[in-house]
């Protein structure tokens, strides 16, 4: 059944419509009114004046409705616009609150806009949408980050730092005779697996990224440690993490280099070995990390950027996997100052140089 055209009903006002659009500038005024003349002619649905008006029909509706009840100058009165979202007039007077909105910024009390909207309206009583909220956090110079995952039995923040002014002195309660040759690194396992890790790809503005992603639960575990001084690499695949494979990957560390004592930097997890025990390689010493701390070792960063390389794609067996990190573990192997980026702490390497000179 055909939609009829739509009628105005106010006959008397079709000559003053026409007249008024002839003569309007303001184009919101001169689109209104073309959708008063369209509606006053009868010859046109609702659908069709929308589309004539660049709006919607229901945007025609309300118009007919304002013109029906309140007359041309009805059609034409419009409320002056609202503070725009994330506009701080809202918080015009309020100096004191603009200031603890700094204060709890740099205090991270908020870790979201909606929890920042329901602060503003407890303490405060203003009501603000939370994409208002969103505004508010850039514009006092808030950035949206994913957080580095933090351990509750970490260490505080102090004992950290105690850490790394003292490294040099934990290098040397190792009490290594003068002139050895020494090679200090930092060294972690990562596990691999052909479960897809999906990460952010690049895609065209507007494009809705798809990647292929397979759920199979068949692990590999790479060993690997950075060299801090000299900026060498050594890595080695294994099937699991326990003492064995822990031994196992030390002998090989070892092994690189017979004539120098390693000292391995890196967690005290309980499949690693301690310092003295009986099956640690003979010049191989330990120096453990604080508990539950991965940011103490540049690994961690290594790890994310072979990672990198891996995700978004289905590999069907291990060995595929494997072949496919190869690319990145050579770039460490064969470019001596990627590592030394990774590495390069001042208090890492100045202590490691300081402690073990040439």
């Amino acid at each position: 059944m055909a939609r009829r055209p739509i009628q105005l009903g106010r006959p008397e006002l079709a000559a003053e419509i026409a007249e008024r659009y002839r003569k309007a500038k303001s184009g919101w005024q001169k689109t209104r009114l073309l959708c008063a003349k369209l509606a006053s002619e009868g010859q046109h649905q609702s659908a069709q004046i929308a589309a004539m008006c660049g709006c919607g029909p229901s945007r025609v509706f309300d118009w007919l409705k304002m013109l029906r009840n309140g007359g041309i100058e009805g059609l034409l009165q419009r409320d002056k616009p609202g503070p725009r979202a994330g506009d701080f007039r809202l918080l015009k007077g309020k100096p004191r609150v603009k200031k603890q909105l700094q204060e709890g910024l740099q205090q991270g009390r908020w870790k979201t806009s909606p929890q920042l909207s329901r602060w503003l309206k407890e303490k405060h009583g203003l009501e603000v949408k939370h994409n208002t909220a969103l505004t508010w956090l850039k514009k006092i110079g808030g950035v949206l980050r994913v957080p580095r995952p933090r351990h509750p039995k970490r260490g505080s923040d102090v004992e950290m730092e105690q850490f790394k002014a003292s490294l040099g002195e934990k290098l040397e309660a190792l009490q290594l005779p003068r002139g050895t040759k020494v090679k200090v690194w930092v060294m972690d396992e990562a596990r691999f697996g052909l479960h897809t890790d999906l990460r952010r790809v690049w895609v065209p503005k507007g494009a809705c990224p798809v990647v292929e992603r397979q759920t199979k639960y068949e692990w590999d575990y790479l060993y690997g440690s950075l060299e801090v001084t000299g900026g060498e690499a050594h890595f080695a695949h294994l099937p699991t993490v326990n003492l064995d494979c822990d031994a196992l990957y030390l002998k090989e560390l070892s092994a690189s280099d017979p004539e120098a004592v390693h000292v391995v930097i890196r967690d005290n997890a309980g499949f690693h070995l301690r310092d003295g025990d009986q099956r640690l390689p003979e010049r191989v010493r330990i120096v453990p990390l604080p508990p539950y701390s991965p940011e103490l070792n540049p690994c961690e960063q290594a790890w994310d950027v072979i990672k990198d390389e891996v995700s978004n794609q289905c590999y069907r067996s291990i060995d595929k996997l494997r072949d496919a990190l190869l690319p990145s573990l050579k770039r460490f192997w064969q470019d001596a100052q990627a590592v030394l980026r990774l590495v390069g702490r001042p208090w890492l390497q100045d202590q490691a140089n300081a402690s073990y000179p040439g």
